[in-house]
């Protein structure tokens, strides 16, 4: 993974959910985006590779839901795949992911993908351990996802007054 060798911020692994509120106005989406790319922003951006896919479809599920216009999609299609390509660091999803991921789902009663996100940020943590010095964060918005991760030593990112929304 490509990261700032001199770090001692964060780093940031979003599941799909935090990941759509990039490109579209919901609850909550201005203050994902403050810690994307605002002045407290993480260093470092993860996302499965799969949150990739989920996003498009998530996207392409809006124009059929009303909920954007489906005029408006390329843009917003365009706009995550030049996000994705320049902002983030993409955590393959390897055997030893989906392992992980079959494990997790024996402790906590997760979703498949979600699984497969928490596995992935996992996996994201071992990879920067040698190369950067922040913690890794973790954002969503599914209640028993987040639960899991803490369990597991994630946290969520925290607001300049200290703490998670």
């Amino acid at each position: 993974m490509d990261v700032p060798a001199d770090d001692h911020g964060f780093a940031l692994y979003l599941d799909t959910s935090a990941l759509v509120k990039l490109f579209v106005a919901e609850d909550k989406s201005d203050w994902v985006r403050g810690f994307a790319h605002g002045p407290a922003g993480a260093d470092v951006l993860l996302a499965s590779r799969l949150g990739y896919t989920e996003a498009w479809v998530a996207l392409a599920r809006m124009v059929h839901l009303g909920r954007i216009p489906a005029a408006a999609l390329p843009h917003h299609l365009g706009a995550l795949t030049e996000y994705w390509e320049d902002s983030i660091e993409t955590v393959d999803i390897s055997e030893d992911v989906l392992q992980d991921a079959r494990q997790l789902a024996q402790r906590f009663p997760l979703r498949t993908y979600d699984a497969i996100h928490l596995a992935s940020a996992r996996q994201a943590k071992r990879l920067l351990r040698n190369v950067f010095d922040g913690p890794v964060r973790f954002l969503a918005f599914d209640a028993g996802l987040l639960k899991a991760a803490r369990v597991l030593g994630f946290t969520p990112p925290v607001t300049r007054a200290g703490h998670a929304e």
